[in-house]
């Protein structure tokens, strides 16, 4: 039975400590905070530029 209280009681502590950390939560911390963010894609650059300098290539190789 003391078993079941302290259960109970350690459930409760922790539903209540999970609800007063999601009130206080105030969304992103900046409007572009996400995967977008960071390092350029150096992979989308090189493929740009292959592209660009085979574009170039077939115009000039008419």
């Amino acid at each position: 039975m003391t078993t079941a209280a302290i259960a109970l009681v350690l459930i409760a502590l922790l539903a209540y400590a999970l609800e007063r950390n999601h009130r206080r939560q105030q969304g992103p911390a900046a409007p572009l905070a996400g995967s977008r963010v960071g390092p350029p894609d150096r992979d989308l650059q090189r493929v740009t530029a292959e592209l660009a300098h085979r574009r170039i290539d077939a115009e000039t190789h008419r």
